[in-house]
């Protein structure tokens, strides 16, 4: 199992889990000079790099501490239904609270635990690129509210400080260090407090059988893309019937094969 059973434990009880410095200095260093430029010079990039997971970002995609993850809580087929990266500067903020309760149902978002097992629906993994101290306000969690049977009440929902919820919960972690959170848990980023930006980037993943977003990653940095990464943006499908004997849509069958990773139906311009 690719959780430790104190990892296991403290993403059950409060949907979301902190591996801390996975990426070394180089690493951060080229990523974020890259969201630099995607954000304030994308001409000066080639197509190829001018959004995540292009260019230095793309280790993010299959990193080994987060792929080990994934797999123990959606399971073997993965996909990557979206990237996008994050420059907050102070003062600044990123959604209000929003998921959390019966929308579990969906099972998209649904959370269960069977049989010793965790099966979460879409997970969202925040790639943490400054060091993320309590005070400077990063992403909040409403803890436990991924499991929730009942609609979360408004008392429940406010950011404004001495008006927030005593569930309301965040994260310390140092740059380099990847978050991983089941997409129902209740969440948002409020005002950034630091003077200096926080940069970050956030990718969603989901099993290979569903799709939620409709994907917004220019074609041009996908087919930049080395094949081996590319297979996480293969359609969303199991198995083709319309074959004998019947295609399985294994990574392995995309890298070695032919496939377009993704259609023009599936991509917004």
């Amino acid at each position: 199992m690719a959780l430790s059973e104190e990892e296991r434990f403290r993403f059950d009880l409060t949907g979301f889990l902190v591996r801390p410095a996975i990426l070394n200095s180089d690493q951060i260093a080229a990523i974020v000079e890259h969201i630099d430029r995607i954000q304030h010079d994308p001409q000066s990039l080639s197509p190829a790099e001018r959004d995540v997971p292009g260019g230095p970002s793309n280790v993010l995609i299959d990193h080994p501490q987060v792929v080990d993850v994934l797999r123990e809580l959606i399971g073997p087929d993965i996909r990557l239904e979206n990237c996008t990266c994050l420059w907050r500067e102070k003062g600044q903020r990123h959604g209000e609270l929003h998921g959390g309760g019966p929308q579990q149902a969906d099972p998209i978002f649904g959370y269960r635990v069977k049989n010793g097992r965790i099966h979460a629906g879409m997970v969202r993994v925040i790639f943490e690129l400054t060091d993320i101290a309590m005070q400077d306000q990063s992403t909040h969690f409403l803890i436990g509210s991924h499991k929730a049977e009942f609609p979360i009440q408004e008392k429940h929902l406010s950011l404004e400080e001495g008006q927030r919820s005593p569930y309301l919960t965040s994260y310390e972690c140092p740059a380099g260090s990847a978050v991983f959170f089941t997409e129902n848990l209740c969440h948002a980023g409020p005002v950034w407090q630091r003077d200096t930006p926080r940069v970050a980037v956030l990718n969603a993943y989901s099993h290979l059988a569903t799709h939620w977003h409709r994907l917004k990653t220019p074609p041009a940095v996908i087919n930049g893309l080395p094949r081996e990464k590319q297979a996480y943006f293969r359609q969303p499908w199991i198995t083709d019937f319309h074959t004998n004997p019947v295609v399985h849509n294994t990574m392995e069958r995309f890298i070695d094969g032919d496939d377009d990773p993704v259609s023009s139906e599936h991509i917004t311009e």
